[in-house]
């Protein structure tokens, strides 16, 4: 019994020193650009419920969505990419914002699931604080992005 018991934990021991070596990601795209951020930065994704344009001076955040109960900003990552949303039925991407839940428009490709080695990804300083480096998911080296702090640095530095 005392074998099995001890077979039982490292067996675990070397699961969780396994999970500890992978990062999950979620994939998606934006205007027809592919990027990659952390699954524990993500809410959830719906479908796209429609937008109201608010009067803003917070950079690339001018519309609400109704999410249950609650309205959220919308933050335009379209634009902060310099790309146009052709899209005709359009996501919607629950982000867990430091300021709050946030929602982005994405496009209407169902965002995938990527469990990557760490030692592949490579963060890097980057002239865009967003930006946290890149990973390879599939065959695709992808950015990632920053959506807990997505948009701060903008918001600080037109202050």
């Amino acid at each position: 019994m005392l074998r099995a018991q001890l077979r039982r934990q490292a067996q675990a021991s070397t699961k969780k020193t396994a999970e500890a070596r992978m990062q999950g990601l979620v994939v998606f795209s934006v205007a027809g650009q592919r990027m990659a951020a952390r699954t524990d930065e993500i809410g959830g994704v719906m479908p796209w419920p429609g937008a109201t344009t608010v009067p803003s001076d917070t950079p690339f955040v001018a519309a609400l969505v109704r999410h249950e109960k609650h309205c959220l900003p919308v933050f335009d990552l379209a634009a902060k990419l310099n790309r146009t949303m052709h899209d005709s039925d359009p996501l919607c991407l629950i982000v867990k914002h430091i300021d709050g839940p946030m929602a982005i428009c994405i496009d209407s490709q169902v965002p995938s699931l990527h469990m990557v080695a760490r030692t592949s990804i490579r963060y890097r300083a980057e002239n865009d604080p967003d930006i946290a480096g890149s990973c390879v998911a599939g065959e695709e080296e992808l950015p990632i992005i920053n959506l807990t702090t997505l948009g701060v640095s903008s918001i600080r530095s037109t202050r």
